[in-house]
């Protein structure tokens, strides 16, 4: 290694250390704990597709997410730390992303809310792809913006917003604002989500540019049979999807209404997913593009050959059936979750992991 780059590179490590040392030491003069936290995501989804608007690809690689935090008060901690996003078989059109993680997360039995780069998975993973593709768990694992989330025994209720890009002379202002909700009495419960898109212009006048609005709202009804039958869980649910899409100065708001039906068993290791749509082709710039037709019919065979408090493997083979198509998709991913705290006051308390 010449001279240069390894005194470059050793001038980088000591300045990150010293940092760090830093960081803990200013940390635990305010901080009641501090913590450090590793989630892991490894990943191989093997796309076969052919039906229009989808594509044919394989996305194989792994997300590590380092990250301390600094508890200030029993309900209020700061997070820092990276995600690091690398896919198998390195080359220029690769991806290779470092992704930041910072926020304030204020969180109490009830309330969690938190501002800043958020991990977006513990809290939007289960959105439905009909709202958000699942695509953006591995190409963008953070929600860039605020979160707010209100829960008790029967109720849980979310709203974010998502900012995807800021405006500049090259790159349109994008976000996302969305909402997510769940509610259950007994065996019944409804459930709904929903999100705007909302793309803007960029600073540079440009006549061939126009305003785009676009929304999507899914409300569903159901029945949890788990406790009636002899399998772990059975929900089947009913509701419908209905989307808004506008491009301001060429064409005014457009609907889009459809049915939609899932339901799910599970037994053991095994479980078995349903999910069927009937109705008008969907516009969703980022919901899943099988939903741009107006049947569409996805069936997942899943299995968990194991999963701990901190670790869960998944193995999901999915047959997606639509007008003159029968495609399929393989999907194992990995989870890892490890958090403990480093350094703990003589005033240090008890919460659960996060």
């Amino acid at each position: 290694m010449p001279k240069k780059k390894h005194k470059f590179l050793s001038m980088i490590y000591g300045r990150s250390m010293l940092l760090c040392s830093l960081l803990l030491s200013t940390g635990s003069l305010y901080a009641q704990e501090i913590g450090l936290k590793v989630d892991f995501f490894g990943y191989a989804d093997n796309r076969e597709f052919s039906a229009p608007h989808t594509r044919n690809k394989t996305i194989f690689g792994t997300l590590t997410s380092p990250s301390l935090y600094f508890a200030l008060d029993s309900s209020s901690r700061l997070y820092g730390g990276v995600h690091y996003n690398q896919d198998f078989g390195v080359h220029p059109k690769n991806k290779s992303k470092i992704n930041p993680i910072a926020y304030y997360n204020y969180k109490t039995q009830h309330i969690d809310f938190a501002i800043g780069f958020i991990p977006r998975y513990p809290r939007l993973k289960d959105v439905p792809r009909v709202v958000l593709a699942d695509t953006f768990m591995y190409d963008r694992p953070n929600i860039e913006g605020m979160y707010f989330e209100y829960k008790n025994k029967h109720l849980r209720q979310r709203i974010f917003i998502d900012w995807l890009s800021k405006k500049s002379e090259q790159h349109r202002e994008q976000f996302i604002a969305g909402l997510s909700g769940h509610a259950s009495w007994g065996l019944l419960f409804v459930a709904h989500s929903g999100i705007l898109f909302h793309n803007a212009l960029t600073s540079t006048p440009d006549s061939a540019a126009h305003i785009q609005d676009n929304a999507v709202l899914n409300a569903k009804i159901g029945l949890n049979l788990s406790r009636k039958t002899f399998l772990d869980s059975l929900s089947i649910d009913v509701g419908g999807v209905l989307g808004f899409d506008r491009l301001r100065s060429v064409y005014p708001m457009r609907k889009k209404a459809g049915f939609m039906s899932t339901m799910y068993l599970g037994l053991k290791q095994f479980s078995v997913v349903n999910t069927l749509y009937l109705g008008q082709a969907q516009a969703l710039p980022n919901g899943d593009a099988f939903y741009a037709r107006n049947r569409y019919n996805r069936l997942d065979l899943g299995w968990t050959p194991f999963r701990t408090r901190i670790l869960e493997a998944r193995l999901v083979a999915s047959f997606h059936f639509s007008k003159g198509f029968v495609d399929n998709q393989q999907a194992f991913t990995l989870r890892y979750h490890f958090g403990s705290p480093v350094t703990r006051s003589a005033r240090s308390y008890s919460r659960g992991e996060r």
